[in-house]
Parts: C-alpha cells; sequence; structure tokens
C-alpha cells in the first residue's frame, strides 16, 4: 500500500504555560474546516482542568498562532465560539504571532476587535457597567 499523498489535516493544542490568572496556549497545524470540531472541544477541555485547579478565577487567555498551517471561516467560526464561551465569563482573549493570512481573515471579517475586546469579570465592579 502506497503511502497517502493527501495526509488528513492535523491539530493540536498544548498549554505552554498557566497560573490561576493566565493560560497560555499554543495552536498547531491547521484550524480549517476538517479540524475546526476539535477546536472547542479541546480548548474547553483545558479550560475545565484550569478550573478544577484554580476555580474561575481566569482572566486571560493567550493564543499562540505561530505554528498555524492552515486558517478558514470554519476556523474563525471556532475561534468566534470561543469569544462567546470565554467573554461572558469575564476572560480576555489575547492572539499572538498570527501568520499573514490569518491576521488578514481577521482584518477582512472585522472580527478582531471583537475577538480580544477586554471581558470584565462576572464578579467585578467593571461587570456593573453599562
Amino acid at each position: 500500500m502506497t503511502p497517502d499523498p493527501y495526509p488528513p489535516p492535523e491539530f493540536t493544542l498544548t498549554v505552554q504555560a498557566a497560573d490561576a490568572r493566565t493560560l497560555r496556549l499554543a495552536i498547531h497545524g491547521y484550524l480549517d474546516y476538517d479540524t475546526s470540531d476539535e477546536f472547542t472541544p479541546a480548548v474547553d477541555e483545558v479550560l475545565d482542568a484550569h478550573a478544577e485547579r484554580h476555580g474561575p478565577v481566569l482572566r486571560h487567555l493567550h493564543l499562540d498562532w505561530a505554528d498555524l498551517t492552515a486558517f478558514d471561516s470554519s476556523g474563525l467560526s471556532a475561534l468566534l465560539a470561543l469569544r462567546r464561551h470565554t467573554h461572558p465569563a469575564g476572560i480576555t482573549l489575547h492572539l499572538h504571532h498570527q501568520p499573514t493570512y490569518f491576521s488578514r481573515l481577521l482584518e477582512v471579517t472585522g472580527v478582531m476587535g471583537h475577538l480580544t475586546q477586554h471581558a470584565h469579570g462576572t464578579g467585578s465592579p467593571e461587570a456593573a457597567l453599562p
């Protein structure tokens, strides 16, 4: 049997660093149509483990995109779903080392500011602000 000339795209997520209020994750490989359904459960698993260990005190989720290979509208949808999950919990997303094509898609769709908008903690005085 000959090897498949088009192997399935791969996606992995690794924890780079963590403390009670900050978590740093690296995204590797593809975040596209074929893998975007893996992104949300993978991040949720890390967030759940963090909350188990530290409680609901996480405030900053840093995502490192340096090893991203591909990103499309399905990946963008998964990233927006992550924002919908984290923002109400008071967790601000920070995006680092974005490849040009990633930044361009965020720019063209106008979501960069939305994704990285500062989240107010649910128990903080800022949460009461309109």
